[in-house]
């Protein structure tokens, strides 16, 4: 079975492929042990015989890489041990049907899941959790704790998506164009099951009329719900659009309302009425009101200041990441990057697609070749299965999330 990313051009750009060899016709399944190992719920480990335990870490991240004398990457897949519900629910979760995944999964656990009982009991904890069913997670552990007679995992202190945690942080990087509906439509997304979500506008290099639409467009319709965007680095936005700001000349109505709707964001409120003034002489309508409730420091009270973790240090995937394009992971592009181990936190990935994990796949693959390695850590474990099931874990370290 062969996952190809992207066809093969005539430019020199590497072909990935996933690997996975058949059971042969006939071959026994793995043997069922009677109880799964005593390990905690934690980061996994590919092994000969499986995933043995929710404990794996990929050890030697280049181990099954190699390289071919047409310079094209091999990689064995290390998701040949992966039980097929594990794959399926992966799937079915990375496609955004939940009540599929989550069916599958449970229907699995009445089952021998041999070396998988781990794995597949904590995908379907982190999918009860993910989706804030608090009744049905206690079900589950309860069954586990009777079934092995071992302790099983308390609801996670981690936000689910359905509750309200710490906001989760969506990134806007280059240009905000007509182009860019997939990530408003991300936050759209984010949004209808958070009540703050954080857009991050540190990489933010432009905006244009349709850009600037279609992020007012949603902020309106997500406040008329009652919930909220905060905008980290809003400064950032308002430089950017204070030079197309004139007042007088009634050109660009879409970039004057989102110059004034950062303004807000920062708190400014003095510069705020000012600029709503002169919107509304400029173009001789209703202006925006100030509203403090979605000042960003109103929204994210506990999270103002500078933060002192070692987390606030990482570069961090975030939210949604579906339909990516290559500016989704830009973070992990940097020239700036050190040398060596890179930290990625992915405590606040919700979700990747199959196409996004395979775009990360070879942007990791491009990271080594500049001497640099990622290690993701605090991947969810429903996260964590696509990414073993394409085969990420032979080219960079996961480490999942403990129940």
């Amino acid at each position: 079975m062969a996952f190809s990313f992207f066809k093969k051009n005539s430019q020199a750009t590497p072909q990935v492929e996933v690997r996975k060899p058949a059971r042969p016709a006939g071959a026994p399944s793995e043997p069922s042990p009677s109880a799964p190992p005593a390990s905690d719920f934690g980061s996994l480990a590919p092994s000969s015989a499986g995933l043995a335990s929710l404990d794996f870490v990929s050890r030697d991240p280049l181990d099954g890489a190699r390289r071919s004398g047409k310079g094209e990457l091999q990689v064995q897949d290390v998701s040949a041990g992966l039980h097929p519900v594990v794959e399926e629910a992966a799937m079915l979760f990375a496609n955004g049907d939940d009540e599929a995944a989550l069916s599958a999964l449970e229907r699995a656990t009445f089952d021998d899941l041999g070396s998988s009982t781990e794995q597949v009991w904590a995908m379907l904890f982190d999918l009860c959790h993910a989706l804030g069913r608090v009744e049905a997670f206690e079900a589950h552990a309860l069954a586990y704790a009777e079934r092995f007679e071992r302790s099983a995992p308390a609801w996670p202190s981690q936000p689910s998506l359905s509750s309200g945690g710490a906001a989760p942080t969506l990134t806007l990087s280059g240009r905000l164009t007509g182009a860019s509906r997939a990530s408003v439509d991300q936050l759209r997304r984010l949004c209808a099951k958070l009540p703050v979500v954080r857009v991050d506008l540190t990489r933010l290099q432009g905006v244009d009329d349709e850009g600037a639409s279609l992020l007012l467009d949603a902020l309106t319709e997500i406040r008329r719900r009652g919930q909220g965007v905060a905008m980290l680095k809003a400064e950032v936005l308002r430089d950017i659009l204070a030079p197309q700001v004139v007042p007088g000349t009634p050109e660009h109505p879409a970039l004057w309302r989102l110059y004034i709707e950062a303004l807000q964001q920062l708190g400014d409120e003095p510069n705020f009425e000012e600029f709503a003034i002169q919107y509304a002489v400029t173009f001789e309508q209703s202006p925006p009101s100030w509203d403090a409730r979605w000042v960003a420091s109103t929204l994210l009270p506990a999270e103002s200041g500078t933060p002192h973790n070692e987390r606030a240090s990482m570069i961090a995937l975030c939210g949604e990441v579906v339909g990516a394009r290559q500016d989704a992971f830009s973070a992990l592009q940097s020239s700036d990057l050190p040398q060596g181990v890179v930290k990625v936190d992915c405590s606040a990935l919700c979700r990747m697609d199959f196409i996004s994990a395979g775009l990360l796949f070879n942007v990791i693959t491009a990271m080594q070749a500049t001497g640099r390695q990622p290690r993701l850590i605090d991947v969810r474990p429903m996260v964590a299965a696509l990414l073993l099931l394409l085969g990420v874990a032979a080219v960079a370290e996961i480490q999942q999330r403990r129940f």
